[in-house]
């Protein structure tokens, strides 16, 4: 039998398409009347244990799909628990801090932002229109991708615009915790909610009670750690002015700004706005209300 490496052509909802690329999922067997019950069961027993998080959208994918070698040698670990994917997300927090001591300028950050949105925004659309190239993409990144990302633009691409908004925008500890609650609420929301959800009452379309507690708790600590730890132990890097809080100049205490921050970390992860992608709205509804809520207590002279 030939590789399946090799290319040989199908048809695919009328259209032309490389073989390679796709692989036909086996037809269903046809169930008696004796078995169609136990199928039933199973199916909702399966139901009850997945986790409605954002992407159970993957289970409506066509019958035909690019075969993702990663997912198939992995399963569960990529598939359903999103490991690598949610690895790289929160991993993105932290390069962050780090390379906040190290003195960068975070002004730099929005360029280097965009050049990166505008390279992955042009591979998204040459892969979508040219099969071939979208197998080989998917070959290299295809353990950081969801399914449904497969023939639909990248995610990454709403990141990256949430956080040009918030770098170009804001001052540098709102850009920055705005940065952290999406590198780590939005994984302690996805990583509590499919484990945890269906334990709790859903509050949203695939948002669960379990998943905002999380986003909630981390915002919370994310708030406390910089303002109350790393921001006073590498305050000799910010400029003045460059940081729109302090202790000093505001008339809210780091615990009441805390709680605000874990709470605008769990809105903005548990509501949908106009079904953008919260990679977007969390960095953007951060932002705006972490600015609006320090100026307005900002004290004045």
């Amino acid at each position: 039998m030939e590789d399946t490496e090799n290319i040989s052509i199908l048809k695919v909802n009328g259209a032309e398409r490389e073989g390679s690329l796709y692989q036909r999922k086996p037809a269903t067997p046809r169930s008696t009347p004796g078995t169609r019950g136990k199928q039933v069961s199973q199916g909702s027993s399966k139901a009850h244990d997945d986790d409605d998080d954002d992407d159970d959208d993957d289970v409506h994918l066509p019958v035909t799909e690019i075969h993702l070698k990663s997912h198939e040698w992995f399963g569960d670990f990529i598939t359903k628990h999103e490991i690598p994917r949610k690895v790289f997300h929160s991993s993105i927090g932290f390069i962050t801090l780090y390379l906040y001591t190290r003195g960068v300028n975070y002004q730099n950050v929005t360029p280097n932002l965009i050049i990166a949105f505008v390279v992955i925004l042009l591979l998204d659309v040459i892969r979508l229109h040219w099969p071939f190239f979208n197998y080989l993409y998917c070959r290299v990144v295809g353990a950081l991708m969801r399914k449904k990302e497969i023939h639909s633009y990248n995610g990454v691409l709403w990141y990256l615009l949430g956080l040009i908004f918030s770098f170009s925008l804001f001052s540098k500890d709102v850009a920055l915790i705005s940065l952290c609650l999406l590198s780590w609420s939005d994984t302690a929301a996805s990583t509590f909610g499919r484990k945890f959800g269906h334990l709790t009452p859903k509050i949203a379309k695939h948002k669960s009670l379990a998943g905002t507690i999380a986003a909630f708790c981390v915002g919370v600590f994310t708030c406390v750690g910089f303002y109350g730890v790393f921001e006073p132990r590498y305050s000799y890097l910010n400029i003045a002015g460059e940081n729109l809080w302090s202790q000093k100049t505001s008339n809210i205490s780091l615990t009441t700004l805390s709680w605000l921050c874990g709470f605008v970390a769990a809105l903005s992860e548990g509501i949908d706005v106009f079904n953008w992608d919260d990679n977007f709205t969390i960095p953007v509804l951060s932002s705006i209300f972490l600015h609006s809520v320090i100026t307005v207590f900002k004290k004045r002279n």
